[in-house]
């Protein structure tokens, strides 16, 4: 495991961030312990959501290492350095209801949560990394108390503005303990994108089963490791996405816990997911789409030694056909932007050494990183409305946000954006 570094950056030219050159120390696997094998290296990074301000520009940043490790016992990908969540989480710029499409998915679960679980105005249900509250709103026309959790101090403002109750804490024992005696137990709990997130994991899977009442359910999105890597979705590494699910480490991790999985969903959201539910062992019955999906696995060799090594190469591939089209269009002296700035497009820019001289700027529609720079490269994010209003429009963009691909195109296109759409 390399330490992270920090380096002096200027605004024109950040300076690539240097190897640490001390000898790795063996990884551990996230869920088993058993040690791991080193796989897809990204170089470097700096945490991708900590978007900077002006003032920041010149200030040093800190780049961490981004490698996946492979644990060849349970399963589980992982990365192999986890950075500070204190870090990580201090200024969060991301709104789970920023898009049709994350909203949609978000709010079909607590219906059928409702359902499984039987819950009715007398229930109680809480939400881990519940951000500004979207999906628990969609509690409100079943009479369910609810409660979200959330250490992010802009999208729990947002929720609480909004009259959805949150915590403003790390869901941990502490918390628990609070969240009991003013509730009780819950009977159903959610984590839709944030199973991977927390650094604790052992703690988080106590804190779940000490809060999960009997017969409860527990649900996550996870993104699927099989679609990522079959897809070649390297930008799903940031340093927030500690661990990547499939089903063979998801059953052994709530297995030591004394749960057991009894249903998946798979879904393209996110680029390919899985919607996964838990609970106390033995009190659910087990779905037969467990067993065809662990099938669907093993005929993939997700687990295999050479996928991870194909998946690695494949990516090295992408990486240069990226950065050939970009530049391709620079040298032709067309314009290119970038479109959304999420986490993955620091991983992508940073990777790819795309930087403010290929591309000219990222339209984004999120208020909370708009003015602001891209981490690491330090491309300006501006408000997607500079798309239409710039003189001189661009001839090409960089679709970061590609998982809401079929929200976002139609809409640019309707406006009159005739721009290539490059896919990362």
């Amino acid at each position: 495991m390399t330490a992270p570094h920090a380096t002096a950056s200027s605004k024109k030219k950040p300076l690539a961030a240097r190897r640490d050159r001390e000898t790795a120390r063996p990884v551990r696997c996230q869920i088993c312990r058993s040690i791991t094998v080193p796989g897809l290296d990204v170089g470097p990074q700096p945490v991708g959501d900590l978007v900077l301000s002006a003032a920041q520009l010149n200030q040093p940043e800190t780049f961490y290492p981004m490698q996946l490790h492979h644990c060849p016992t349970c399963g589980l990908t992982q990365l192999g350095y986890i950075v500070n969540p204190r870090i990580v989480y201090k200024n969060f710029p991301f709104v789970s209801g920023t898009t049709q499409t994350a909203t949609q998915h978000l709010q079909s679960l607590p219906p059928q949560l409702v359902k499984m679980a039987g819950l009715t105005a007398r229930s109680f249900a809480v939400d881990i990394g519940s951000n500004d509250g979207t999906l628990l709103k969609a509690y409100l026309p079943h009479g369910v108390k609810f409660l979200g959790v959330d250490p992010s101090g802009d999208p729990v403002r947002i929720a609480r503005e909004q009259g959805i109750p949150t915590m403003h804490a790390f869901f941990d024992d502490d918390a628990v303990t609070e969240i009991k005696a003013e509730h009780g137990q819950a009977n159903a709990i959610s984590a839709c994108g944030v199973f991977g997130h927390i650094a604790d994991l052992s703690g988080l899977m106590q804190a779940v089963k000490r809060l999960l009442a009997p017969r409860g359910v527990f649900a996550t999105d996870s993104q699927y490791w099989l679609d990522t890597m079959a897809r070649r979705h390297y930008d799903n590494m940031f340093h927030q996405h500690l661990r990547y699910y499939s089903m063979k480490p998801l059953i052994h991790l709530f297995e030591q816990y004394d749960m057991e999985l009894f249903d998946v969903e798979r879904s393209e959201v996110y680029g390919g997911s899985i919607r996964v539910f838990a609970g106390h062992a033995g009190e659910h019955a087990i779905s037969p789409r467990i067993g065809k999906l662990l099938a669907v696995e093993d005929e993939a060799a997700l687990y295999d030694s050479a996928t991870n090594e194909k998946f690695a190469a494949d990516v090295a591939k992408r990486r240069q056909e990226l950065f050939d089209a970009v530049h391709g269009h620079v040298r032709a002296g067309r314009k290119v932007i970038g479109i959304g700035a999420p986490a993955k497009a620091a991983t992508v820019c940073n990777f790819c050494r795309l930087g403010p001289e290929m591309i000219d700027y990222i339209a984004e529609v999120n208020p909370l990183r708009i003015g602001r720079y891209l981490p690491g490269v330090h491309i300006p994010i501006v408000d997607e409305e500079r798309l239409f209003s710039d003189p001189r429009r661009a001839d090409a963009a960089v679709l970061f946000a590609w998982n809401y691909h079929d929200e976002i195109v139609p809409r640019l296109r309707q406006r009159g954006f005739a721009g290539e759409i490059i896919l990362p």
